[in-house]
């Protein structure tokens, strides 16, 4: 069987969805379960830390809200994505 290229992205918010690593889960964002989702923050207290995961959907509305609020800045951040550990691991 002749295996079908995979679609690279070439658009900017494409090529962002694309770098996240993506999993089955729950986004926190949106009722989709079972879905498509990845670590995008976690909500820490002193009891520990939540982590926070999202669907693509809710990664481009969130990517889309970052890019207007930094048209709204004079300089713009250095983003740098930090590895996340897969889920489970957190606790190891």
């Amino acid at each position: 069987m002749t295996k079908l290229p995979e679609h690279v992205p070439t658009d900017r918010m494409g090529v962002l969805l694309a770098a996240y690593q993506y999993e089955l889960g729950s986004c926190f964002r949106c009722p989709r379960k079972g879905t498509q989702v990845t670590r995008v923050g976690e909500i820490t207290s002193d009891e520990g830390e939540t982590p926070l995961y999202a669907c693509r959907e809710c990664v481009q509305e969130l990517l889309t809200m970052h890019e207007r609020s930094m048209e709204r800045m004079d300089t713009r951040p250095r983003i740098v994505q930090l590895p996340r550990a897969p889920r489970g691991a957190e606790a190891n």
